[in-house]
């Protein structure tokens, strides 16, 4: 009797711990392992795999929460999020704080050998004749010759510094650097709003040849594709780092950065209930060379980060099998076998057809054999841009306030309106916002009267010509439900960082209403009123000018209006690829998690929004 006790133990206690290498106990709760939705090639690969081992592997659920560094960081410290894939250690305030809270973990390093530091690309130092040849060191840019070559657009006297996205932990850094430099007087220090357009501006440089000079790191797709030639700076000290990090304003001097602390970033209450998933991270890294290759091929658009994983994982096992124990790799080599993450969708796989290669494709022969014309356009139209800033910069606050308010009484006759948006407008001054205001105002200006340019006569054509109507509503469709950021991607890589291409993908975006309501007024012109034009002998023209505008007035005031609504909601959409203005606080704000920055601006918008909107209302109602 006690050896069958005995023989029912031992296979109670195989059963059971066969169960337990089936469903690791990090899995048990059905709660999905949130994972931070990193938006740099690197970390989005890395997120990728990691993912395709817990799910194929461990039998876990996995999801993505995206954001960018410092809120990701600081979900990571509330348990929102439980795994970063790349942490760039002790880089922000948030990860200190919440390291020293013990909230957070650094498990592993995803990868070795990490660099980082001011670039230049190589064709413009590489051999006697280069445009940049002897530029070697940091130290050399505040000749002349230097700050000429990397001129800015928008402030011709000064160079441009690409500079990382705000809230990135490298921005506060790169701009302490300017200052230690003394380069601050020498060059702008250019925010690109996001990750995505600061790789579309390098990309579109390499294509172009055109000088730059920007921060960059590797391992990155970028790294791996171009030669990316690196300055040297003074050798990293820990005084100097630390004055360079801190929010002191005092600087010791320049220095190259520390050698990269690259870890997993783990959420302490997840790496208590997951002990196994801490041994994977702590085993898994990947070669840098490998990982570049692989950043290279999702960058060619070859496959997206979850297909490039796969890839990877069938392709390098001898990479990933150290990370897991036998039974695991097992698992997830029968796994691979499958097709990818393709494999999930309800749509027959067989019929699926993709235009990504072929559009980039025709987008990259666009930039290579028409850049240079494009950058006329880019160059004509900023031209304009900066005048109109130079006119809004050089007008008196108050000459300007009393313009506004002035056309506010011409179009509304109401003296409680004038003087309310005179003291709106007077409140933007107030909280420090009137310069970042003139920003926006000359976006939208510039942006709404080419608007009109084009949505007038277009509204003419819609109304007048039924094949014309045909053509142009599908357009006009298609332009007004297609997402605004869609429009800013080839505007970046055709006419790059700031305001040009903003101004282009504000027009695209806000000019439908225009056009519809001018075709709108124009057909709702009492037919009789035209039967008498034509009775007193009205040539086309004499009745389009004297009869269907000027009836029509209403209608085009109110597509004003809207155009004008729809430019300003596009403010920091715009941010996102460089242009200046309210919108680059909001986004500065949300990227920094600066509640009060980010208030501030969108009272701002909201002031400026109120105030058009009045103004052209009044002149709307005024023509009726």
């Amino acid at each position: 009797m006690a050896g069958m006790t005995r023989i029912l133990v031992m296979v109670w206690l195989c059963l059971a711990s066969g169960v337990a290498a089936a469903q690791p106990s990090s899995c048990q709760t059905g709660k999905a392992v949130m994972f931070a939705g990193l938006n740099w090639e690197s970390g989005e690969f890395l997120t990728a795999v990691l993912r395709e081992i817990l799910e194929r592997g461990y039998d876990c659920k996995t999801d993505s929460l995206p954001g960018n560094t410092v809120t990701l960081e600081q979900a990571l410290a509330n348990d929102d999020v439980q795994i970063i894939a790349e942490e760039w250690v002790s880089r922000s305030d948030t990860w200190k704080r919440a390291a020293d809270a013990g909230t957070v973990r650094a498990v592993g390093h995803p990868f070795v050998g990490a660099t980082e530091g001011w670039y230049v690309p190589d064709y413009l130092v590489a051999g006697e004749t280069a445009p940049a040849a002897g530029l070697r060191d940091v130290a050399q840019l505040s000749q002349p010759r230097y700050v000429a070559l990397f001129r800015d657009p928008e402030q011709p006297t000064k160079g441009r510094f690409l500079n990382c996205p705000s809230g990135w932990t490298c921005e506060g850094v790169n701009s302490a650097k300017l200052r230690a430099y003394g380069l601050d007087g020498h060059y702008v220090d250019f925010r690109p709003g996001t990750g995505p357009a600061m790789d579309a501006a390098i990309v579109a440089a390499y294509a172009q040849k055109r000088p730059l000079l920007f921060y960059y790191w590797s391992p990155s797709a970028i790294a791996g594709k171009f030669n990316l030639v690196r300055l040297h700076e003074p050798p990293y000290s820990e005084r100097c780092w630390s004055a360079l990090t801190s929010k002191s304003g005092k600087l010791a001097g320049g220095c190259a950065a520390p050698e990269a602390d690259i870890a997993y970033g783990v959420s302490a209450a997840f790496a208590e209930k997951s002990p196994d998933v801490v041994a994977l991270l702590t085993r898994a890294t990947v070669p840098l060379d490998i990982l570049n290759a692989n950043l290279v091929a999702i960058s060619a658009k070859t496959a997206d980060p979850r297909q490039q994983a796969v890839i990877f994982l069938r392709s390098h096992p001898e990479v990933w099998h150290s990370w897991v124990d036998a039974p695991t790799a097992q698992r997830i080599d029968a796994g691979l076998g499958l097709t990818a993450v393709t494999a999930k969708s309800n749509f027959p796989q067989g019929l699926t057809v993709s235009i990504r290669q072929p559009v980039n494709a025709a987008v990259d022969r666009l930039i290579k054999d028409h850049g240079g014309a494009f950058r006329v356009v880019s160059d004509l139209m900023l031209s304009v841009v900066l005048g109109v800033d130079a006119v809004l910069g050089w007008l008196p606050w108050w000459l300007l306030i009393a313009v506004v308010a002035a056309l506010a009484w011409l179009g509304s006759r109401r003296l409680w309106l004038t003087a309310v948006v005179a003291v709106l407008l007077f409140g933007i001054g107030v909280l420090g916002l009137w310069d970042l205001m003139t920003q926006t105002l000359s976006l939208m200006i510039i942006a709404c009267v080419i608007g009109l340019i084009i949505g007038v006569p277009a509204g003419i054509a819609v109304a007048k010509s039924r094949t014309f109507r045909a053509i142009a509503m599908p357009v006009l469709d298609v332009m007004q439900t297609m997402p605004g950021f869609v429009y800013l991607i080839p505007a970046l890589m055709l006419f790059g960082l700031g305001k040009v291409p903003a101004i282009l993908a504000t027009v695209v975006f806000c000019l439908p209403p225009m056009v519809r309501l001018t075709a709108l007024g124009i057909e709702q012109v009492d037919r009789e009123i035209r039967e008498a034009g034509e009775a007193f002998g009205l040539t086309q023209w004499q009745m389009l000018r004297s009869i269907d505008l000027p009836l029509a007035r209403p209608a085009i005031m109110a597509g004003l209006n809207q155009m004008i609504m729809l430019a300003l909601s596009m403010v920091v959409v715009a941010s996102m690829i460089g242009a200046r203005g309210l919108g680059e606080q909001v986004l500065n704000g949300i990227q920094t998690l600066d509640v009060g920055q980010g208030l501030e601006a969108g009272i701002g918008i909201v002031i400026l929004a109120f105030v058009l909107d009045r103004v052209t209302q009044g002149f709307g109602k005024a023509g009726k």
